[in-house]
């Protein structure tokens, strides 16, 4: 198969009246996936979309957003897909940078859309997804209108498919540059290495703008010919009834999830659900057992990037090793090789057992990232994609994770910049300098907190932290603003002028002592 178009097609030919999208009490066979995004296509196609154009969606999870995905990529134009939860000046800079063509806006979204006009003017196509459209915007309902039937387009392997905007170490997000034989090449091996058969019923709650879901839930259960349930937002109250319900024997979380759930209090029915496997970075440290015991699941575990969709799996054949993150993840025939390996600062091959730098090589790997080609030519130098992230490989072949290398916290299944947080926090009147760093707490449900350390323009005795954190509210997805907060008289610096940041992590161990806490709203040892 060359391209997602022609993998969508032949389903609808295969299995034209099974369901293969479940949200709710809708359900849409693969015939009908195939047909309606045929009409979507032709109506973005309608307004000037061709191939090689961009078209954002700033929609939450729901069939519309697959619908107009799949008609963009029969088109062989390039989704640009958006967090919803972003603030107007984070999306308006995505959208500047990334020129669509269409833009998707959600219900979710309405309100942000005079504003989001003002700022991106050169877009005259933007289509409502919701009940009532709001002036100037064209109503999705109308796009159903457009014949079934597309012509066809001559779309390659390496044609770019989706752009995704991820965290900046160093400045605004960058735009991951992934092609159509990316998607097919992850599918296949994620349907492989997990055993998806046809029978299957995958179900998630993952978000669609995310490559998680994309690449794994997505594009895997269309490869197997499986059933895909969509879930519009993860409720830990619910999560476990949800997949009763629909009779779901697989389920993808990511990391945060399965932590939550573990958090929960245990209930006697736990293990009374049709999951047999659970496919996630992973589960509490030192409870992999007890978590596959408790829900009555065999857990997965997966590592990998927005830039390497296809990464590093725990095998289904094998226990999760718990605190690994697995190997190499296969693909059905040998002639595509996924290599990883630990290098040190030099990018030399360093022993098993000794910590360095995780690099990765596969076919499925990035094309680049959009107009940065010197971030491009550093991420993929010597023909490796070097993740900045840390980790060993014992004697055995076991990857594991150790940390981040880059300044990226990551937070409940966000990547989040450092340095996008700091420059925001530095922009206020009453701050000089700030340090941003992810912490580990003793009640976090996520991978990391946030924490920030600021230095204050003055002499303050006493501040209100609810002022900067407002002001921060204003510029950033409230996702990005630090739980924790502590003033301090200055940042440890090296003889480079550059914070030694992991100084600060080492003095946080304890994240509550002299800090301000966001989420209970009070200081503590002040």
């Amino acid at each position: 198969m060359q391209n997602v178009r022609e993998l969508l097609e032949r389903r609808a030919l295969e299995y034209p009246e099974k369901v293969y999208l479940i949200h709710g009490n809708e359900e849409t066979s693969f015939q009908k996936l195939n047909e309606v995004t045929n009409r979507i296509a032709n109506a973005i196609k309608e307004m000037g979309v061709k191939k090689g154009d961009f078209v954002s969606l700033l929609v939450k999870n729901c069939p519309s957003f697959i619908f107009i995905w799949f008609a963009i990529l029969k088109l062989g134009g390039i989704m640009v897909p958006i967090n919803p939860r972003l603030t107007v000046r984070e999306i308006s800079y995505i959208l500047n940078h990334a020129q669509p063509k269409v833009v998707f806006v959600g219900d979710q979204s309405c309100r942000l859309i005079p504003e989001l006009k003002s700022k991106y003017k050169q877009c005259t196509n933007w289509v409502f997804v919701g009940e009532e459209k709001p002036n100037g915007t064209i109503s999705f309902a109308d796009l159903y209108r457009m014949p079934a039937q597309l012509e066809p387009v001559s779309i390659l392997p390496n044609d770019v498919a989706v752009c995704l905007y991820t965290s900046g170490t160093t400045g605004p997000p960058k735009g991951v540059l992934l092609s159509h034989k990316s998607y097919l090449l992850t599918a296949n091996s994620f349907v492989h290495t997990v055993k998806i058969e046809s029978s299957d019923r995958l179900l998630t709650a993952n978000p669609l703008f995310h490559v998680n879901a994309q690449f794994y839930s997505v594009m895997g259960t269309l490869v197997a010919g499986a059933t895909f349930i969509l879930i519009e937002r993860f409720s830990a109250s619910r999560m476990w009834d949800l997949i009763r319900h629909y009779k779901a024997n697989k389920v993808v979380m990511l990391l945060a999830i399965t932590n939550i759930l573990f958090n929960r209090p245990a209930r006697s029915n736990d293990a009374d659900n049709p999951a047999e496997v659970v496919i996630a970075g992973g589960a509490p440290r030192g409870h992999y057992r007890d978590f596959e015991k408790r829900f009555g699941v065999k857990l997965q575990t997966i590592y990998s990037l927005t830039e390497s969709p296809m990464g590093i799996m725990s095998p289904s054949n094998s226990i999760s090793i718990d605190g690994g993150i697995g190997v190499p993840m296969l693909w059905p025939q040998s002639r595509v090789e996924n290599k990883i390996k630990i290098v040190d600062d030099h990018d030399r091959d360093v022993p098993r057992g000794v910590e360095g730098e995780i690099i990765i090589q596969n076919p499925a790997v990035m094309k680049g990232y959009f107009k940065e080609p010197s971030a491009t030519a550093e991420a993929l130098r010597g023909g490796w994609l070097h993740t900045g992230d840390q980790g060993k490989q014992d004697q055995n072949g076991y990857f594991y994770f150790l940390g981040r290398m880059k300044d990226i916290i990551r937070k409940k299944g966000e990547n989040i910049s450092a340095t996008e947080v700091e420059a925001v926090i530095n922009s206020h009147k009453d701050v000089r300098e700030s340090a941003v760093i992810g912490i580990s707490t003793v009640d976090g449900a996520g991978e990391e907190e946030l924490k920030a350390y600021v230095v204050f323009s003055r002499d303050i005795q006493e501040y209100d932290w609810n002022r900067l954190i407002q002001f921060c509210m204003e510029h950033l997805a409230e996702f990005k603003i630090p739980r924790y907060w502590q003033a301090i008289d200055e940042l440890p610096k090296n003889a480079m002028n550059r914070i030694m940041k992991q100084r600060l992590k080492k003095e946080g161990e304890d994240p509550q002592k002299g800090t301000f806490d966001r989420e209970r709203g009070k200081s503590h040892g002040f």
